[in-house]
């Protein structure tokens, strides 16, 4: 996908892909890094002070930015952005580290590309073509493959 089929060019820019990888290495410290703090405090008040320590980070940007008119459906829609799409869903993902593994965690995180993908070909008809169905096809392989070491570990540690 981030190719368009063409090994030999990016299909993003190089601001793109540099963001594209700060993402993906902050995520992977955000599924790991909190384990002791959940253990001690709980993952509600450890995700809700670092919402409230990044909220008041981007308030500055905030002050800065026209406020456009908003329907009363607008806001109801942000309302349900916020805590739905945000603050249900972060809950929830992060507080699956305390079931399974984080690495776990990460790996199945690695489909939420993937169903974004599925979604936005069959609701927006984007396009997708045979080089993005196999890199898809890549991902679900990959992260199958990492989950079986720990298959056979649970195996020898119960015999």
């Amino acid at each position: 996908m981030a190719t368009g089929g063409r090994f030999d060019q990016l299909a993003l820019s190089p601001l793109a892909c540099f963001w594209g990888l700060i993402a993906a290495f902050s995520e992977a410290i955000n599924t790991v890094l909190p384990g002791k703090l959940f253990k001690k405090y709980g993952p509600i008040p450890v995700i809700g002070a670092a919402m409230l320590v990044a909220g008041i980070a981007f308030l500055p940007i905030y002050f800065t930015q026209p406020m456009p008119k908003l329907a009363p459906v607008d806001v109801w829609v942000i309302v349900y952005i916020i805590i739905g799409g945000t603050l249900l869903a972060y809950t929830m993902y992060l507080s699956s580290v305390q079931y399974i593994e984080p690495s776990t965690v990460g790996m199945l995180g690695a489909f939420e590309p993937l169903i974004a993908t599925i979604l936005s070909v069959s609701l927006l008809h984007a396009d997708f073509g045979p080089m993005d169905m196999f890199g898809g096809f890549l991902i679900i392989v990959a992260t199958f493959m990492q989950l079986m070491p720990s298959r056979n570990l649970i195996k020898k540690n119960d015999e």
